[in-house]
């Protein structure tokens, strides 16, 4: 469900432009900024992320790499926004005094492929920018403290990385080893250098030319050697992420601080005509007396999906979610034949720009998490309400076959896990003394414990949640059902049908998912008219465990 732009009067606060290179860049910025919305300028089709960052304007425009994009696109938006600060936020490679998941916001740019190539050899002719003097100076007063750290995704592995203020080399290539000749280059002609990009000089050179403060921080997510390694362990993203915290920690040190004098708009008479030369940068429109009205992004909620036969179902009576083999031959058709008792649900609580394509459900669902104390892998399949992930449960011959784990990924999305496995129906080998239906509590709290933590890591990593989102546990049919603790702790039998609990993750952090386990835990507990002992397999602080 997209935002609607809807007019607010508001006063006319100084505007930041984000460029970025890549979409795992953007990402993480749009992150620290919440709510935004996209904004086509002009007849070129650029589209721009738009919204507000404490007393900043901030437009974020994402070039794709090299120099050359940076700078026409950074040039664009500058000659229509008319920022008051620039910063290229991205990652790059570490060439040296680095480590995996730092940041370096750079005191010089050099545009290491500037020089002549000889007979003799190349030599360099330095094509250098340097850092603009109030914003490293910003940069070397935050890394003695380190309190950017706190804006780092809770959601990633937790890092400690550290901020550099040093040199950056430009160029047009990726330098994936550091053995390379032009890693080699860099070392010999600019040995100061310790990473290296490829966007920062056009990004800088288009600043210049709007006489815009600018600068060019990068997170490290490779040491060049070893590239693809620490692309596929995830470095891109966790170095994007540090980026943009030590972005929004400068511009939250600067708060409302007044960069630089905004040039005034000419005089009618001499504004620009067909015979005259246009200037280097356009003007902001002279501002009104009443405030100016600026769009911004309408407070909506997550038009979430609604369960149907029950409140873990969110399919039809009989409804197919998945198939395999090949129709009227061997295909088996999986649906749910006893509904639901047990679910999970990750809601997100604004609706994405565009819905998550059927590619992109299908190639995350690989890694999806069950509602399944045990789980080694499972099937992918495409259905009308997006891919569910589920077990087979095993072999079937063709025709209709049961559920009893399946997760449905939404192209909204939301993430919904559901199980007819979490009370114990029947007896089978288990003695006399047990009490059927009854719920198993240690498995139950270690399955909901497990699934938790890992559908919420997997709907940020794979389906792009940002918070606050909201987590939903529930067991359902629960009326007659006994609870079993310990052997000699049996239950119940419960009176209410159903347990389910809605909670708001402000962060996703881990003891925010844990507080939410546990009254979850404590209420189920509840139904069966006792409480939840404190501390109760070891949980918390640790996860449940025998």
């Amino acid at each position: 469900m997209q935002g609607r732009a809807v007019p607010v009067v508001e006063d006319d606060p100084q505007t930041v432009l984000f460029v970025t290179a890549l979409d795992v860049e953007t990402k993480a910025i749009l992150r620290q900024i919440g709510d935004h919305w996209t904004e086509e300028v002009g007849d070129d089709g650029t589209v721009y992320y738009r919204g507000r960052f404490e007393d900043w304007d901030v437009v974020i425009v994402e070039a794709g790499p090299g120099n050359v994009s940076a700078a026409v696109l950074a040039s664009l938006a500058t000659a229509h926004f008319r920022p008051d600060l620039s910063l290229f936020v991205g990652v790059g490679g570490g060439i040296k005094d680095v480590k995996l998941g730092d940041v370096v916001v750079a005191t010089k740019m050099y545009g290491y492929e500037s020089g002549k190539d000889t007979a003799g050899g190349f030599k360099a002719r330095p094509d250098l920018d340097r850092g603009p003097h109030a914003l490293t100076q910003r940069a070397r007063a935050m890394r003695k403290r380190n309190e950017w750290r706190q804006q780092l995704d809770p959601a990633l592995p937790a890092a400690t990385p550290d901020l550099l203020v040093e040199p950056i080399a430009a160029g047009e290539k990726v330098v994936a080893s550091q053995r390379s000749a032009t890693a080699k280059l860099i070392k010999t002609h600019y040995s100061d250098a310790v990473a290296v990009e490829m966007e920062g000089r056009g990004f800088l050179e288009a600043a210049h030319v709007h006489s815009t403060i600018a600068a060019v921080i990068r997170g490290i997510s490779d040491l060049l050697s070893k590239k693809a390694a620490s692309d596929g362990a995830g470095w891109q993203r966790r170095a994007a992420d540090a980026a943009s915290a030590v972005a929004s920690e400068m511009l939250h040190k600067l708060g409302s601080v007044q960069l630089q004098a905004k040039p005034k708009k000419p005089p009618a008479a001499k504004r620009v005509t067909k015979a005259k030369r246009k200037p280097y940068a356009p003007e902001k429109p002279k501002q009104p007396a009443v405030a100016a009205v600026r769009p911004v992004l309408a407070p909506i909620l997550f038009l979430e999906i609604q369960h149907t036969l029950n409140e873990g179902a969110f399919f039809d009576q009989g409804e197919v979610l998945a198939r395999i083999g090949v129709p009227d031959v061997d295909e088996v058709l999986f649906s749910f034949q006893e509904l639901p008792d047990g679910f999970i649900r990750v809601t997100p609580r604004m609706g994405k720009p565009q819905p998550i394509t059927n590619a992109a459900l299908l190639s995350a669902a690989r890694d999806a998490p069950l509602l399944k104390h045990r789980q080694y892998g499972g099937f992918t399949s495409l259905n009308k309400r997006g891919v569910l992930a589920y077990d087979p449960g095993g072999p079937h011959r063709g025709g209709p076959a049961p559920l009893a784990w399946g997760t449905q990924l939404f192209p909204n999305g939301e993430i919904w896990l559901a199980t007819n496995t979490v009370v114990i129906r029947e007896r089978g080998g288990r003695p006399d003394w047990i009490p059927i239906p009854f719920i198993p509590a240690l498995t139950t709290e270690q399955t909901f414990y497990q699934k938790a933590h890992a559908t919420v890591t997997f709907a940020v990593s794979q389906l792009d949640l940002t918070f606050p989102a909201d987590i939903e546990f529930g067991i359902v049919g629960l009326e007659g059902v006994y609870l079993g603790i310990h052997n000699d702790d049996i239950r119940g039998p419960m009176q209410a049908d159903k347990v389910i609990y809605l909670h708001t993750l402000e962060t996703g952090s881990v003891p925010e998912i844990d507080q939410a386990l546990l009254e979850f835990f404590n209420r189920l507990y509840d139904a069966t008219g006792h409480a939840r002992a404190n501390g109760l397999f070891h949980f918390p602080p640790g996860p449940p465990r025998p």
